[in-house]
């Protein structure tokens, strides 16, 4: 029984049944109260494993506790896939690959006691309605072994990959219209979704086959041609080379088709493989074709992206843009769209891929169970866990680190006073962010104006290759100096070209091609960030901060105090501001 009148929601993003078979990744959790967010965060930040597959143990349980329930207390759990969908399209395309894994699937669920799947069932192993009853007794086996028997008993409703995204979008904006665009690499064999959100209700208008075309595994054969060190990096090296029109006889925008790989984003057509030679070794440098590759990627990934936009405003008559899935954090394409005459507005769901179909599968589910989702603009991504002042001095005091206490108060004018001096610092704050951005909770923040400062933190704190650029948090109001055709961002996933009179202002933070991704800070959204930032503005002339994330190459962003010293006394920050308590290194 739901607590009270209350009614609880858990949406999940990929979930491991009972071997370890699983489904996507980033897997993740979101709990909503009676249709409006109460908690979510991914497995990764508790696990420490980036990218995670399997089950959101943890990140279920932050959920329920930060809530105050119990598993038996939710109403429906949703869930970002659906098997009958994929299955129907399998069915449809009468593919042979699933085949195997349905096999093992089956025994494992046929094993179970009382699951009412018999192995009698296998040969027919391709009815799409057998293969939703054996998918979902799957999966609800996994979590009744980790969460106890009140798990068998709560509904479980799939909600197809792509729709999951597109709720997380549409529903988050707050708008009561608009067109909704979701793109990835794939999920139940969709690689594309065009929907129309009207009057709190989700149309599918289109949607588009893997096997037809699919942005996400074009980048991803450019990733793994290029053997970047992780996917953002591509994006960063596209604005270095030029464009050569290398994926021109494999790719057709106007016609939506893609010629490139057998389902695959590991093996190139055999013509293009010739046409690009062997992957780039690890250990060579990168050159004027690597540069001009990744330029080409980005060339059609806003090809295609132009026209699906194009398609999905006409189809769905309304000019207000949302977007999701992985392809939706390419900031380039993003910043362009948004400055385009083909729509009014862009809403971006924060946590574009896979992670945020946890939000997306409970929204559909809570109206699944017969109510309308508020109508109620996502304003920030602070919903991950939090730590006392309390709590914090304690982990210290124990571990036996060296602290001073700083009142909030005076936290502006001492942090912008470190930031003045060159120092480099962790900023630990409040409740962790949702997504793959650090948004003013979980960052690392620098003096935006020394291009040397870029140069510092890529070689000694974050480790990675020295031209990839930094993003800059800003006051909203200042950022019409700073930004042409400057629009409310307020989630680090739209890039802005930068006047070249303001360029030497916020040097550490411009790219290549003269751009700049920004987090444009509401005091309303986050006082003692934005106050931070005013203040370091008073003092420098420029109110604005390089912001990254808290995080060393190649893991996840700190989730808890214990997180960020180990994170800081493994890398050259100067200074960690954990709530009220300011470590500083020897000498600082």
């Amino acid at each position: 029984m739901a607590k009270g009148k209350d009614v609880y929601v858990l949406g999940i993003s990929g979930i491991i049944g009972i071997t370890n078979q699983y489904v996507g990744h980033d897997t993740s959790a979101a709990l909503l109260r009676n249709g409006e967010i109460v908690a979510m965060a991914g497995e990764e930040r508790f696990n420490r494993v980036k990218k995670c597959t399997g089950t959101p143990f943890q990140a279920i349980r932050f959920c329920l506790e930060t809530a105050g329930i119990e598993f038996e207390d939710l109403t429906a759990i949703g869930w970002g896939w659906d098997p009958y969908a994929a299955r129907r399209r399998w069915v449809r395309k009468k593919s042979r690959q699933p085949a195997r894994r349905i096999a093992g699937m089956a025994a494992d669920v046929a094993r179970l006691p009382g699951c009412g799947i018999l192995k009698s069932a296998l040969p027919q192993a391709l009815d799409p309605d057998m293969l939703t009853s054996l998918q979902k007794n799957h999966s609800r086996g996994g979590l009744v072994r980790l969460f106890g028997a009140a798990a068998g008993s709560i509904p479980l409703i799939p909600v197809d990959h792509h729709y999951a995204h597109a709720a997380s979008a549409y529903y988050a904006s707050g708008w009561d219209d608009a067109a909704v665009v979701t793109w990835d690499g794939g999920g139940d064999e969709l690689s594309t979704m065009i929907c129309r959100g009207r009057g709190g209700k989700l149309d599918i208008v289109e949607e588009f086959l893997v096997e037809r075309f699919s942005l996400g595994v074009l980048y991803q054969l450019g990733h793994n041609f290029l053997k970047m060190p992780d996917e953002g990096s591509l994006m960063g090296l596209a604005g270095y080379g030029r464009p050569q029109g290398v994926f021109d006889p494999y790719v057709n925008a106007e016609k939506l088709s893609m010629r490139l790989a057998d389902h695959s984003c590991d093996e190139f057509v055999p013509a293009l493989r010739a046409r690009l030679g062997d992957p780039r070794r690890d250990s060579l440098p990168l050159n004027d074709f690597h540069r001009s590759v990744a330029a080409d990627v980005q060339g059609v990934i806003e090809q295609f992206g132009f026209h699906l936009v194009r398609m999905a405003v006409e189809r769905a008559g309304s000019r207000n843009l949302c977007c999701a899935g992985g392809v939706a954090l390419n900031a380039i394409m993003n910043g362009k769209l948004g400055r385009s005459d083909l729509i009014d507005e862009i809403f971006i769901q924060p946590n574009a891929g896979d992670g945020g179909t946890a939000l997306g599968a409970a929204y559909v589910a809570y109206q699944k169970t017969g109510h309308e989702v508020p109508r109620k603009r996502m304003d920030h991504v602070y919903w991950g866990r939090g730590f006392s002042s309390d709590e914090i001095a304690e982990t210290l005091d124990r571990i036996g680190v060296a602290y001073e206490r700083v009142p909030e108060a005076q936290i502006p004018e001492v942090v912008a006073g470190l930031l003045m001096k060159g120092r480099v610092l962790g900023w630990f704050q409040g409740r962790a962010e949702w997504g793959p951005r650090a948004l003013g909770a979980r960052s690392i923040i620098a003096d935006v104006r020394e291009r040397k400062t870029l140069e510092k933190v890529n070689a000694v704190i974050k480790y990675r290759d020295e031209w990839r650029p930094f993003a800059p948090s800003m006051l909203e109001e200042e950022a019409a100096q700073f930004l042409d055709g400057a629009f409310y961002s307020p989630f680090m996933i739209t890039t802005f070209p930068v006047p070249e009179a303001r360029r030497r202002d916020i040097a550490a933070v411009i790219h290549v091609d003269g751009t700049t991704r920004p987090q444009m800070v509401r005091r309303a959204v986050n006082p003692l960030y934005y106050d931070t930032i005013k203040e370091f503005g008073r003092q420098s002339g420029v109110p604005a901060v390089l912001n990254t994330s808290f995080n060393l190459k190649g893991e996840p962003i700190v989730n808890s105090p214990v997180d960020a010293l180990r994170t800081f006394y493994s890398s050259g920050m100067e200074a960690l501001l954990v709530g009220e308590c300011l470590v500083r290194k020897k000498g600082i």
